[in-house]
């Protein structure tokens, strides 16, 4: 594959000078030294509890006072954290950063199990009580510790919070870091040579229609050499979870989807509402993958395909400068401080994007919790598709980046609605690209992309819900072999695809990282709500007018202090419980598929 030369690699030097640096073992030393400092009061919460006696004034204080010392280990576990992780993403093989993580995972659970009887306590006590507990400097906990309270039928006594928050370090948690080690050294063979597995992958993007199909068949592989080892994660990531849910549901049955729901801060009702819109709709998705096809002159679209660039005379690569040029003038459209944005983010280095060794899969928007700053992940080979991969996680950045002055506890938004900005950004920069290139072919190449999209977002991600739903289910019973674990998916790709493709990938319950993220389950419908209601806030533009900025930088100011539905009805003044919300986002889709048609034509 051709690298491209231009590049850029991080500059975290602001925050250590490497993963050797000493500092981040002092900065380690001190939150266990801080979280030591509060075993006494975890303890005195602790027996309150017990005794059921914890409205007293004593214990608000005590509250208090380990609530701001949280606040302060937040900061600095969150920074060396993310250090590590993004030195792990570069260069998955380096033993530093790994025996730092785990070191880091031991005294997170360690934080965890002091902590049970304070989150508890705040759970439990009376609105009064809670009410004496606010001060200017905690109102900022309020919206967290309202989602938690209304979850209190399934909230455990203090010892058995802990005891659960102590158990996943090397339970739960150890599942999902054995994924992500597996990812890191994952070998494929492409046409007899052997590349990483992030290679193997940025090749399906390629204009090569033989490569494409040669590196998906090498990933096959490779991962089937790996089969009993990531059903045994999958077994047991969502074992752990239906257990926990089981001893929660002593008051009142928890349902697995109750916990999603809860963690993206949406109901079930809009749940269904998405989901079941989206089925009625699924022939967009399905005309959107067959059209592509005819494009390459096939019948149906291979799994190989689903990712591959627009079939162009033209074969050059986009330079990484122009890539951030083009995005810069897209953001300009809207906002000239968002086009602004996007060039600070490639001169300040906080863009990784050359291929590496040991390079992990996939891309990714992560931050520095200490200085508030956002850094971008990505493998990036000089594609259309990883231009808009680019201006995604760009899009994710400028949503941190205009909520850094709020105080961090207002800035933890769902996945929901975390994905509003990227899919937003990416949308930009399809409208900017379709108006502004000249020749028909060009336009095909953005257009290309919107169908893409409309078959990841209208088949792809219902599919990985509708199996991951059939896989919790059959954990309920049994424990899951890799052949039913194909099956699963395979099930799940032809409900979605349809006749649409040649095969279906049998594997992609190991290949797809999503399904064994140990610390949150149903990762991916979130893309699918994220996606078309970032088509629905685009849509207010038009209405708006030049008050539109404003309002979208409000809307996205309000994702971590707010449910999705109050959300919405506050900005937009819509309901995202009907289905016709999501059905207009759907017509939207419906009539890029319709241009994308004619192109071809």
């Amino acid at each position: 594959m051709e690298i491209i030369q231009d590049t850029t690699t991080w500059d975290n030097t602001n925050i250590y000078k490497s993963i050797e640096d000493t500092k981040i073992s002092s900065d380690l030393e001190k939150t266990q030294q801080l979280i030591n400092t509060q075993r006494e009061n975890s303890e005195i919460l602790s027996r309150a509890l017990d005794a059921r006696e914890q409205e007293s004034k004593e214990l608000v204080s005590i509250a208090r006072e380990m609530t701001k010392v949280n606040m302060e280990l937040t900061v600095s576990l969150r920074t060396v954290s993310t250090f590590i992780h993004s030195t792990l993403s570069v260069d998955s093989s380096n033993e530093v950063a790994k025996s730092l993580r785990s070191k880091v995972a031991k005294i997170m659970a360690e934080r965890s199990k002091v902590y049970s009887p304070l989150s508890v306590y705040l759970t439990v006590v009376t609105d009064e009580t809670l009410e004496e507990f606010f001060t200017p400097e905690l109102e900022a906990k309020r919206f967290q510790i309202s989602l938690s309270r209304e979850f209190k039928e399934h909230t455990l006594d203090a010892k058995r919070e802990s005891l659960i928050n102590g158990l996943s370090t090397d339970g739960l948690m150890a599942w999902g870091k054995l994924y992500n080690d597996l990812c890191g050294r994952l070998v494929c063979d492409v046409n007899g040579e052997k590349v990483n597995y992030a290679m193997a992958a940025s090749m399906t993007r390629g204009s090569d229609a033989k490569l494409r199909e040669a590196a998906w068949r090498g990933v096959q592989e490779a991962w089937k050499v790996h089969e009993e080892s990531v059903c045994a994660i999958l077994n047991a990531i969502n074992g752990w979870r239906l257990e926990e849910a089981s001893v929660r549901s002593e008051k009142k049955e928890l349902h697995y989807l109750d916990i999603s729901c809860s963690q993206s801060r949406i109901t079930r009702e809009t749940l269904d509402a998405l989901i079941n819109s989206t089925y009625e709709s699924r022939g967009i998705g399905q005309r959107a993958v067959k059209l592509m096809a005819k494009k390459f002159g096939k019948d149906q679209l291979g799994p190989w395909d689903l990712l591959a660039p627009a079939p162009s005379k033209e074969s050059a690569k986009i330079s990484f400068k122009d890539a951030i040029d083009t995005i810069e003038k897209a953001f300009n459209r809207l906002s000239p401080d968002m086009g602004a944005f996007a060039q600070m983010m490639y001169e300040k280095n906080w863009i990784d994007a050359r291929p590496t060794e040991f390079r992990k899969p996939g891309a990714y928007c992560t931050g520095f919790a200490s200085v508030r700053e956002p850094r971008v992940f990505i493998t990036y080979s000089g594609s259309m598709g990883d231009l808009i991969t680019l201006a995604h996680e760009i899009g994710h950045a400028y949503h941190n980046w205009v909520m850094r002055d709020l105080p961090l506890d207002e800035t933890y938004y769902s996945m929901t609605l975390a994905e509003t900005a990227s899919i937003f950004a990416e949308t930009l920069v399809r409208e900017y690209l379709f108006e502004t290139l000249e020749s028909e072919e060009e336009k095909l190449e953005i257009a290309w992309q919107n169908a893409e999209t409309a078959g990841a977002m209208i088949c792809n991600i219902p599919a990985r819900f509708d199996f991951e739903k059939s896989l919790v289910e059959m954990r309920k019973e049994q424990t899951l072999t890799p052949a039913q674990m194909k099956t699963l998916m395979r099930d799940a790709w032809e409900k979605w695809y349809g006749d649409s493709l040649s095969e279906y990938d049998e594997m992609f319950w190991a290949s797809k990282l999503h399904f064994s993220i140990a610390e949150l389950g149903f990762y991916n419908y979130p893309y699918l709500f994220g996606s078309l209601f970032s088509l629905g806030v685009l849509a207010q533009r038009e209405k708006l007018g030049d008050k539109f900025n404003d309002a979208y930088i409000a809307l996205l100011r309000d994702t971590g202090r707010m449910k999705a539905e109050d959300l919405v009805q506050k900005h937009l003044g819509l309901d995202i419980t009907k289905c016709d919300f999501w059905n207009d986002s759907l017509k939207i889709v419906n009539k890029q598929i319709d241009t994308f048609e004619g192109l071809i034509k």
